[in-house]
């Protein structure tokens, strides 16, 4: 880590109680929402694989990783986010790179075009998701979308 970088400001946590308070709430209503996206939907991939998502909303799905405008370490933060795919074995080595490298080369702007180079078809628990990279509104997203 950069020294004195606290990277963990870039995210929020989900905790054991979090998830708890989660699935109570889907036993009494099942289209529970968090962020536009069904809690059932998504609950599988957090429990699974995602302690954390970025501070930061897309309006096109989950934010795992969310920049707004350019930061000092973007490396370590995007790495930091990406550690819990990687320990999943949802991302190889070789496509979190990529996703780091399209965080280091995209010039975030207001208007910057849209889905980015990166997208990923997976399963958690029978669920199928996508992760997809974006940019607009001077953000570079890297988005979870349930298929």
């Amino acid at each position: 880590m950069a020294e004195g970088m606290d990277v963990e400001k870039f995210y929020q946590q989900f905790t054991p109680e979090i998830v708890k308070t989660w699935e109570e709430t889907i036993q009494k209503n099942p289209a529970a929402e968090y962020n536009c996206n069904r809690i059932k939907d998504i609950l599988p991939f957090i429990k699974k694989v995602m302690p954390r998502v970025g501070k930061n909303q897309s309006l096109f799905g989950l934010s795992i990783i969310s920049l707004d405008g350019r930061n000092v370490d973007e490396k370590e933060i995007v790495q930091y986010g990406l550690e819990p795919l990687l320990a999943a074995g949802i991302l190889s080595e070789k496509e979190c790179k990529e996703i780091i490298d399209w965080y280091l080369a995209t010039d975030p702007t207001w208007n910057s075009g849209g889905a980015g180079k990166f997208k990923k078809d997976f399963e958690v628990e029978g669920r199928r998701y996508c992760l997809i990279t974006d940019s607009y509104r001077n953000c570079r997203d890297l988005n979870l979308q349930v298929i």
